[in-house]
């Protein structure tokens, strides 16, 4: 078994429940309840842990399993006989013959965490639970003496707090106060991150039960009224990912796609992400357009659309200033055409028609950032493309010039506009229709450059990178030549994703570790993407590639129930950075209904509960 493989619950708050199997924090972002803040998706681990241990005739059992300095104590994980992840996590513990089974849920819209403890066999004489409290950033980690908790009881709940945020507990049993601090917690993924590492957590006291019966039930909730239901949320929640697909692997993507799903966007990863227009929209064919969701899909053209600005869509709704991208506009008009293939609703897109227009005059006119040169879009200023890692002043990717992917990403938002202003009864500007005029002609004379796809153009930048495929998987493509599909399938492709550059190249950096300036110059350097994976299929399908053959090819990657943002540049690949990211599973998934299922868009795809 791996112990350390982790497990994540999210709720449309943005707040969620993760750990290991063993429940030993390896991050700062672990946490049995961790609250998100909605008007800036910032999230706090509340709490951190619940220590706990079981008697049986006398003899007491830790479950709990943590890291300390040279250690690990206790070391419940070995008691583990069995555990599953999905739709949450279940743990059986054989403690010399004594069977506990313990299952956590988190509460799909409500901030509230239910542990259940069930002893099909023998009865424990006691259980003992030791709630360990942060309240803090899940960044950062406190030490002792930062805060100062209040520990209080009433009808229903134990409760603590810091002055700012609380804490419920089903009060059950005895509360026995201890107000002490636990010290020293290594969280080791953090240690080989060069991140925050060690920790104290702080024991208000022990909330210490008998007279059990088979089955014990703890509560634990932000809210101010809560039930916590088992089974009212283990219903919710199973109920959320049901579908009658016979492909397991599609099944647990879809499954576990819900947990990106907020009230009205996209969380792009976990653990730290917050929401991001690239990733929203990027995302939204296959979180939500596959089901049909277009209520959500609605609400959240509607949240960004009411917030543009300069004529063009935020990249991050949260920021305090507004953030320009040269490619979160265009994705949004991508979007959109996504919407109207799969729903059909050209009263929506006609109510979003000034928009669309709005954001193509805006590249039109330019800004200092990024602006129409000829037919073509010219980015002055960096990082304003999906490669965007940066360090201080230092951007890993400048991509200064005309990438290749924002120049398809604009021929494609003005074929769209043109589409959409013809199913609206609409003429386009001759502006527009001037730049299409002889686009594609233009564009292959200048990307292809003696026998090779430039990355960016003016000034030249031929390093074999796989943006030029959303010249191939765009809905109106500008390339269908085979050799560039076959030079990535040599040097790109790997069976977790596509590598962001050659390993030819002499910036190549295959592993993506150490210290954060290391990582960052390694992100866009060769790290391995899975979401390339969707693009990648489509273009290859189209061109005449066996669909059968790219999913078996990919069939490691399919059958991930959690797929992680990236992934080691060098094989075999190692999953690095966020353990779930939102565009991951949308490209996996839109790409296998489209490519290798070949579902038209209106085809019915069964649904979850939204």
């Amino acid at each position: 078994m791996n112990f350390k493989e982790e497990w994540l619950i999210a709720n449309s708050k943005g707040s969620y429940s993760s750990s290991t199997i063993s429940f030993a924090n390896t991050r700062t972002y672990h946490g049995i309840l961790v609250k998100s803040e909605q008007n800036n998706y910032n999230r706090y681990v509340i709490l951190s842990k619940l220590y706990e241990e079981l008697a049986f005739q006398g003899k007491q059992y830790a479950i709990d399993t943590n890291y300390y300095p040279g250690t690990m104590w206790p070391e419940g994980f070995r008691y583990i006989q069995d555990y599953s992840t999905t739709p949450y996590p279940s743990l059986t513990f054989n403690l010399e013959g004594n069977i506990c089974k313990k299952s956590l849920i988190l509460d799909p819209d409500a901030d509230t965490v239910v542990i259940r403890y069930e002893f099909p066999e023998k009865i424990p004489d006691m259980v003992n639970l030791y709630p360990l409290l942060a309240f803090r950033s899940f960044h950062n980690v406190i030490k002792s003496g930062q805060k100062e908790f209040v520990a209080d009881e009433d009808k229903g709940s134990y409760s603590f707090t810091d002055g700012i945020y609380s804490l419920k507990i089903s009060k059950i049993g005895k509360f026995i106060n201890k107000g002490l601090w636990y010290y020293n917690f290594i969280y080791p993924e953090e240690q080989e991150r060069g991140t925050n590492s060690m920790e104290d957590l702080y024991l208000p006291g022990v909330i210490s039960i008998s007279n059990i019966k088979s089955q014990l039930d703890i509560a634990i909730t932000t809210d101010d009224n809560f039930s916590g239901d088992f089974q009212d949320i283990q219903q919710r929640l199973t109920a959320r990912g049901e579908n009658n697909e016979g492909d397991p692997a599609i099944n647990a993507l879809r499954r576990n796609s819900y947990n990106f799903r907020l009230k009205n966007d996209l969380i792009a990863g976990f653990h730290w992400f917050g929401p991001w227009a690239r990733d929203t929209f990027i995302s939204m064919p296959g979180l939500l357009l596959i089901e049909k969701n277009f209520d959500m899909a609605r609400e959240i053209f509607l949240n960004y659309a009411g917030k543009m600005k300069e004529n063009l869509v935020p990249n991050n709704l949260y920021s305090q200033s507004f953030e320009r991208s040269a490619d979160a506009p265009l994705w949004f008009i991508y979007a959109l055409y996504k919407y109207y293939a799969y729903s059909n609703d050209s009263s929506f897109v006609r109510s979003l028609l000034k928009n669309v227009r709005d954001i193509i005059n805006s590249y039109i006119s330019g800004n200092e950032d990024f602006s129409l040169d000829g037919k073509f879009i010219k980015v002055s200023n960096a990082p304003m493309t999906w490669m965007d890692a940066k360090n201080g002043n230092t951007s890993f990717t400048p991509r200064i010039g005309k990438p290749v992917e924002i120049n398809a990403l604009w021929y494609n938002s003005l074929k769209i506009y043109t589409y959409f202003c013809n199913i609206s009864g609409e003429q386009p500007e001759k502006t527009v229709n001037d730049i299409l005029s002889e686009f594609e002609d233009e564009f292959t004379g200048k990307f292809i450059i003696n026998g090779e796809i430039a990355d960016t153009i003016d000034p030249v930048d031929t390093s074999f990178r796989p943006n030029f495929l959303f010249a191939y998987s765009l809905p109106f493509p500008l390339l269908n030549q085979k050799q560039f599909l076959e030079k990535a399938r040599l040097e790109l492709v790997t069976p977790y994703g596509l590598r962001s550059l050659s390993p030819r190249s002499n910036k190549f950096a295959g592993t993506y570790s150490g210290p954060v300036m290391e990582r960052d110059r390694a992100y866009h350097n060769g790290t391995v993407w899975p979401w390339l994976a969707g693009p990648y299929i489509t273009a290859c399908v189209r061109n005449g590639y066996d669909a059968g053959n790219l999913y078996r090819f990919f069939s490691d990657l399919y059958s991930m129930e959690m797929v992680p943002e990236i992934f080691d540049g060098l094989s075999p690949g190692e999953p690095r950075g966020c353990i779930m990211q939102a565009w991951s599973y949308g490209e996996l998934i839109r790409a296998y209904y489209e490519d290798i299922r070949k579902y038209s868009p209106g085809t019915t795809v069964k649904r979850g509960v939204k």
